[in-house]
């Protein structure tokens, strides 16, 4: 088996750990311990699938006990892909979502049929907070179940902590280092205003949570809203003093 080992250079000058194995393409930038074998399974479903563009992502990679193998195609289809190896977990990302923090978290780390087109991200503060706003009722209402929204959540704060794109393997790693969801709800209260103080400018941002806090003011019989209230006082607070 041919094994070829690359670097490649893309946005902002990162460079990526890029194999290439038969004619698979294996995206490895923290040169984590890959299963063998699923590399042959990935190839297979992967060549089942009649677009150029293609991955597989997850704890099928990674981890020796999986439920799912999370498969992603790059494609401006609409209809349902369905594939033989019934564990598959489809997800289709149109060509417009490319820019998504979601796209390049997914896509960092995983196994592709081709070289995976790369845009630069588009993430705005305001994305962060619709982030939020949408995971801590989650949060709250399935507590330690950890939804897909809560793993936005983690991914968004990161990112915009640090500038860092966490992987799937990393995302993971980094819900698990969270004992409950009291711990990431005391982690975004930490984290959240000083992240938004530092990526908004003053005026917009005085309006946008004082609007926000507003109408949470009105639903604080209910514990999501009363803790995103709380939050938006203690962010437009910190403008207030900065």
């Amino acid at each position: 088996m041919l094994l070829i080992l690359y670097y490649l250079s893309i946005i902002s000058n990162i460079y990526i750990l890029l194999y290439i194995i038969s004619n698979m393409i294996i995206y490895n930038p923290h040169n984590e311990e890959i299963i063998s074998e699923r590399i042959d399974e990935a190839e297979n479903i992967l060549k089942e699938i009649p677009v150029k563009h293609c991955f597989i992502t997850g704890s099928f990679i990674y981890n020796k006990n999986y439920n799912d193998i999370d498969v992603f195609i790059i494609s401006r289809t609409k209809k349902k892909i369905e594939l033989r190896n019934k564990k598959t977990k489809v997800t289709i990302i149109d060509f417009n979502s490319l820019y998504s923090l979601f796209y390049h978290s997914a896509s960092k780390s995983c196994i592709a049929k081709n070289i995976l087109p790369k845009k630069e991200i588009k993430a705005t503060i305001s994305d962060y907070w619709n982030v939020i706003n949408e995971a801590i009722p989650t949060l709250l209402n399935e507590k330690d179940k950890f939804h897909k929204n809560v793993r936005f959540l983690i991914l968004y704060t990161e990112y915009f902590k640090s500038g860092n794109v966490l992987d799937t393997f990393e995302l993971s790693q980094k819900i698990n280092s969270f004992s409950n969801y009291k711990e990431i709800l005391d982690y975004i209260k930490k984290e959240s205003p000083i992240i938004i103080r530092k990526n908004s400018k003053k005026s917009y941002a005085k309006r946008f949570f004082y609007t926000w806090a507003g109408h949470y003011k009105e639903l604080l019989k209910y514990k999501a809203q009363n803790f995103l209230y709380e939050l938006t006082h203690k962010i437009s607070e910190g403008f207030i003093h900065d």
